[in-house]
């Protein structure tokens, strides 16, 4: 597993062509093996925001910088080898068994698309991560939505990134996987950043929040400031109330005009 990365994200910007922008303003820096939760209502720009931090959505302005170097400089295999995706869409059902999806992390590592004992083995070691080891042989169409989701992590996992990037990686998974995934997430040494809708989910993989509001960062610092009652009002709209459980935090909400 290569080690994890500094990330340092720097009055970063983005919109379509000709439009305004979508996300604006965004500045932030993780430390390597640091975990960010990006939180916000519908439609706040936090996928937009990923995209550009995984080469896809190139900033109309600002900077990603890993251990110092302008991710969009770097060639895109080398980009490849140190940024890996989880994306909240499902691919289409490739005639592909789930090893062999698994060892498409490889890729950049590999003249070949499946190549090597040394990939071999780091495929096991990411398929035995996220508890797929004996789905080897299964067909992927044949997946569960949470066992699809299980091997789309593994496969990022196999691709020995410094840099994992997640947009909603917990979507697909009933409790208990959600529960396991998120174990599995604070374990890795890795710098991840991830989307994630639900707070307690949040609050639970995370140790920095950065909550985007209109394209615009709100807020960004330690969950346990930044989660908090007055600006998840303003950001979502409703009132919470915010307490301590098991050495994290939950969450609890309502409708404004429900508070008596």
């Amino acid at each position: 597993m290569a080690a994890p990365v500094r990330l340092e994200v720097e009055n970063l910007a983005w919109g379509p062509p000709g439009r305004p922008p979508v996300v604006s303003g965004v500045s932030f820096a993780l430390a390597p093996g640091g975990r960010l939760a990006v939180v916000g209502a519908n439609g706040a720009g936090k996928s937009s925001l990923l995209r550009c931090l995984y080469r896809v959505n190139r900033p109309r302005s600002g900077t990603v910088r890993l251990d110092g170097d302008d991710l969009w400089s770097l060639a895109p295999r080398l980009a490849a080898r140190r940024v890996a995706a989880v994306l909240q869409e499902t691919p289409p059902d490739f005639p592909f068994t789930v090893r062999e999806m698994v060892e498409a992390g490889r890729t950049p590592h590999a003249a070949s698309l499946f190549a090597g004992d040394a990939s071999a083995a780091v495929v096991a070691e990411a398929m035995a991560r996220m508890e797929i080891a004996h789905l080897a042989g299964r067909r992927f169409a044949t997946l569960s939505g949470g066992e699809k989701q299980r091997t789309l992590i593994a496969r990022a996992l196999a691709q020995e990134p410094g840099l994992l990037v997640l947009d909603e990686p917990t979507n697909h998974l009933d409790i208990r996987h959600r529960l396991e995934a998120i174990r599995l997430l604070k374990g890795l040494d890795l710098t991840i950043v991830a989307t994630l809708h639900d707070l307690d989910f949040a609050a639970d993989m995370a140790d920095a929040a950065l909550v985007l509001d209109e394209g615009r960062p709100a807020a960004f610092g330690p969950v346990r400031e930044t989660l908090q009652p007055d600006l998840i009002r303003r950001s979502f709209g409703v009132e919470a109330e915010v307490t301590s459980w098991r050495g994290g935090l939950r969450f609890a909400y309502s409708l404004p005009e429900d508070k008596a």
